[in-house]
Order: structure tokens, then sequence, then C-alpha cells
């Protein structure tokens, strides 16, 4: 295909591809909010990157442009756009319906920011019990554990991991010019206040222990610092660097993780449902609107 990228395609393209059978779509579901010296964008474009090389290794599609949901702890920072879980449940509980409708059946939702689940692990259970179709939350860390327990290096540190792949996405998604370039950077007064932003929230250390992720309580970060941060380069020739390591690992992570091999799940799961316990307890038939 001349793009992967559903929202580059022209209509015939589209209709083409689902013509022939095509029926997956892969959805980067983002986030827009302070990520220290990188764009407000970032995690938003590294699940588009994920998503295009998902896209193009299984036969998909890769749905982009949805930067918008509920931040968290990071809604100290002036930049940051902080949406309502609920707000987010809804527009993206209805976006699937309407690609659904289209004939896009493999719906797969690709995300790296810690509260998304919140979101988006509900609109996959709602949209389920109201279709029979299951559709699929994947959480970028959770990936690249798999990859590396398919052989996949990375850079051993998960932050480190992500870094690299978020390099590796502004460069397959040609936005690597927007990774600022900053010569001169005080990190030593940057850790110290991140330490002391530590210091102040001890008491979340033992609260997270509780729940899942970052969803079991409300909170905020004390100091900007906490989130990202060191991710800059301090050259133009270090960022191209960067972004082509980047490109590299983020490709090799896609073939370590194999998403057709969790499309195929999700066919057997569909299977399941549809040809055997929905036969056997037909009371779960009842009422369902896009059979």
């Amino acid at each position: 295909m001349r793009t992967r990228i559903y929202n580059k395609c022209t209509d015939q393209e589209i209709t083409e591809y689902l013509d022939r059978g095509g029926d997956t779509l892969f959805i980067g579901i983002g986030v827009t909010e302070l990520h220290g010296q990188l764009p407000v964008d970032c995690e938003s474009i590294l699940t588009e990157g994920v998503a295009l090389a998902m896209a193009e290794k299984a036969d998909g599609l890769a749905l982009i442009n949805l930067p918008y949901f509920h931040a968290g702890a990071t809604a100290i920072g002036r930049s940051t756009i902080n949406i309502s879980i609920k707000a987010g449940y809804d527009y993206l509980l209805a976006l699937i319906y309407a690609v659904y409708k289209l004939g896009f059946k493999k719906i797969v939702m690709i995300s790296a920011h810690g509260p998304a689940y919140l979101t988006i692990n509900s609109v996959c259970m709602d949209f389920f019990h109201a279709t029979h179709n299951p559709i699929l939350h994947i959480d970028l860390p959770h990936a690249i554990k798999i990859a590396k327990e398919n052989g996949w290096q990375g850079s051993g540190d998960m932050m480190d991991d992500i870094n690299d792949l978020i390099y590796g996405a502004y460069k397959i998604m040609h936005q690597l010019e927007y990774i600022p370039v900053i010569k001169d950077f005080d990190k030593e007064a940057f850790l110290a206040k991140r330490k002391e932003g530590n210091q102040k929230q001890w008491f979340k250390k033992d609260l997270h222990k509780l729940n899942f992720s970052t969803g079991g309580f409300g909170s905020y970060y004390a100091e900007l610092e906490e989130h990202g941060g060191l991710e800059y380069s301090t050259s133009e020739k270090e960022r191209e660097e960067r972004g082509e390591r980047g490109l590299r690992s983020l490709y090799d992570l896609i073939e370590r993780f194999d998403p057709k091999h969790f499309l195929d799940l999700l066919d057997a799961l569909d299977e399941a449902v549809n040809d055997d316990i929905i036969k056997r307890f037909t009371h779960l038939d009842n009422g369902i609107p896009y059979k």
C-alpha cells in the first residue's frame, strides 16, 4: 500500500483494503502533557509510531491523531491538557463503534501512558459485551516485556527503552525535527528538583502497591521535573543518530513482539465466544445491537 496510515489514505484506498478482506486497525491512543524537554505530544507520537510499525507488520491500518485523553498527575504543567476519564471513554467508545461499522473487526488500541488503561480497558469491556466482538488494548511496557522474553535487547532499563522508542517513533512519523536540541542543560539542578519532588511525596510509594499502575488514587506530581526531562539531544547530529537507532529498535521490537500472534489469539477468542459459548448460553445473545 502507498501508506498504512489510515488518516493519510484516500477513501478508495481504504475501501480497497476492506474489500480485499482487511479488517485490522491499530489505534495510537495518546496524551498531551508535560514531559521535561520533549514536546508535549511525545507519548502520542510514540503510540502512533508503534501503531504504524504494527500495521506494516500485520497487514493493518494505523489510525492516528488521538492525542487528548486523561493525563493525571502531570496536570501541574500548564501545557498539560487534562481530559476527564469519562469524556475520553465516551469519545473513544463512539470512535470504536464508528470504525467497527465500517468493517474493522480486529481493533487494537496502543498506549504508553500510565493511567490510559482506565479509559481504554473500560471501552474494551463494554464494547465486547455489547457486540461480542473482542478488541484489544496493548500497553507498551507490557509489549516491551514480551519482546524482551523473545530476544529483544533494548537498552536495558525500561525508561531508556521508552526514550529510544520515542526517537524511533518521531523518525518513522517524519517529525524528528520537533525534538529540541539543547546544548547547555543543568542536569544536576534538574535531578535535584526531581529528588526533592520524590521526597515530598514519600507516601505514594506504598499507596501504589495497592493497585495497578497509577489508577488507584488521584494525585499530582510535586515538581515539574518528576515527569520526563533527560531525553533531549545536544546537537542535530546526536538527534539524527538517536532517531536512526530508535527506528531500528522500534522495528526490532515489533518483530520480536509479533502482533500477528496476538491477532490470531483474538480470532481464537472470537471463535470461542461466538461459535461455542453463546450457542450454549443463549441468554448472552439477547439485545446485541451490532451483531
